[in-house]
């Protein structure tokens, strides 16, 4: 990963996730760049040639459109290499929110789902019918373990 080893305050991929997840001066919310983030999505990249790859392309369009990074730069990042923004955009939410003072920042426990859990609401009968058509409607798929003798 030679092409996007620098993760200073001023890289570009410390910029674009700054971009991703902004900072909230008001309830003392770190924007992802600023946050260290760069390390873990590097790190997840040199595990993953799929997001090397990416993060590779990424940087270097985002070299050839701008000066700096923008929101705008963002965008057209996304708009012209969904696959590779949508790779960059996992790992930084992974990075970001994995973290457990960031969780409890933006109103998750801190703690593991589970044993301690969280309040999760039922879903309606509507939407559970919704999600289980497909599977309904395929009909069984399994071996008879009687093996159809009665």
């Amino acid at each position: 990963m030679t092409e996007h080893r620098s993760n200073t305050p001023q890289s570009p991929l410390h910029e674009i996730l700054d971009v991703l997840i902004p900072a909230n001066r008001d309830r003392r919310i770190p924007a992802a760049g600023e946050l260290g983030v760069a390390a873990f999505v590097t790190e997840a990249a040199a595990r993953n040639p799929a997001l090397n790859s990416a993060l590779v392309t990424l940087l270097s369009r985002a070299g050839e459109l701008a000066d700096g990074i923008t929101p705008h730069t963002v965008r057209q990042l996304e708009s012209e290499l969904p696959d590779a923004f949508r790779l960059l955009l996992r790992e930084t939410y992974k990075g970001y929110y994995s973290r457990p003072d960031m969780r409890a920042k933006v109103g998750v426990g801190s703690h593991p789902a589970h044993p301690a859990g969280y309040e999760v609401p039922s879903e309606s009968p509507a939407l559970l019918n919704e999600l289980t058509a497909p599977v309904r409607a395929r009909g069984p798929v399994f071996r008879d373990p009687t093996g159809d003798q009665k």
